[in-house]
């Protein structure tokens, strides 16, 4: 790449991964690669490396080494399609780069962060970590269990597999990783945003969590539609909760995350209607910063939470379809 982030040369190995031709792939932005809330962080560090002091270049710096701590990245292809990868970025003065790019096709991105997987497997031990303002995104399907009693197990297991995969599509192609899912529990799905052990991008953290949620949820409820002849009245349900966590392996197992806004999640996801999405007051609060109050709807209403009682909370409708962010 040029020292505008604009494509120059590309070897053919990248043109077959990607489908593209080598004309039509030079000339390109970088960030035309990349999906949309990848591409928002990256169009931000461009502009602050191409108007950064020395001090400011380091910490720039520091924040794309920050990006070392995911294992897998995704660029799109020619079709908007996600291709799992692993790269690596040579950055010069002149801010000209080569980007090393490596195929991991047919692998599953990893959700053991660094640092945990040498306790997998193991005899059990506590090793964890704390972590403020961490976003829950606790989905599932509504009506599943009406749904399965007049169904063979093998169309559970069907459905099941159809949630996931149209879920993991739309997380790697919107936001990965700034987004992932955590756990897979029976017909739920945990998605896990800002913590200390994955990348961040603080200052998009609401709108990257209710975008990414929104677009999992249409795309779950349009799978939904034509699944089994669409007439089960099942629909995907989202519940948003931030605050702290504590994540690890504690079995020798597997890692996991702990804590009250986990359950606080999985409270407000129980209470979702069709369409819309079930937010805590303080996701809502720090949502209403990050993303232009017009292009959303919030009704706040109390109810009573399993375990936890009276919870105030609001239920969200956003207004588009496009990536809701404030200009930084």
């Amino acid at each position: 790449c040029d020292s505008g982030f604009m494509i120059v040369e590309a070897e053919q190995q990248l043109c077959t991964l990607l489908k593209y031709r080598p004309q039509d792939l030079i000339g390109l932005s970088i960030l035309d690669l990349m999906s949309t809330v990848v591409a928002d962080a990256h169009r931000g560090m461009f502009r602050q490396l191409k108007n950064a002091s020395q001090e400011e270049l380091c910490r720039t710096g520091a924040r794309l080494m920050h990006m070392s701590r995911c294992r897998d990245f995704v660029m799109m292809d020619s079709g908007k399609d996600p291709v799992m990868c692993r790269l690596a970025v040579a950055l010069y003065p002149d801010l000209s780069s080569q980007v090393f790019v490596e195929s991991i096709q047919g692998k599953i991105p990893h959700s053991v962060p660094r640092g945990f997987g040498q306790h997998i497997r193991r005899p059990a031990g506590l090793h964890v970590v704390d972590s403020d303002d961490v976003v829950c995104i606790m989905m599932d399907i509504a009506g599943t269990t009406s749904f399965a009693v007049s169904q063979p197990p093998r169309i559970m297991a069907e459905l099941l597999h159809k949630v996931y995969i149209t879920a993991n599509y739309i997380v790697e192609r919107e936001a990965l990783p700034y987004v992932y899912i955590h756990e897979i529990v029976g017909d739920s799905l945990l998605l896990i945003c800002n913590a200390d052990f994955m990348v961040r991008h603080r200052s998009r953290t609401a709108a990257i969590s209710i975008y990414v949620a929104m677009r999992v949820q249409q795309a779950l409820d349009e799978m939904l539609s034509e699944f089994a002849g669409g007439s089960h009245g099942m629909y995907a349900r989202v519940g948003i909760a931030m605050g702290p966590v504590s994540a690890g392996v504690v079995d020798g197992r597997s890692f996991r995350v702990f804590g009250s806004t986990v359950h606080l999640s999985q409270r407000l996801e129980a209470i979702c209607p069709p369409s819309k999405i079930a937010c805590s007051t303080k996701f809502t609060e720090l949502l209403s910063e990050q993303v232009d109050v017009k292009i959303f709807s919030a009704e706040l209403i109390c109810t009573d939470a399993k375990g936890l009682g009276p919870t105030d909370c609001n239920i969200v409708k956003l207004l588009t379809n496009e990536f809701p962010c404030l200009p930084l």
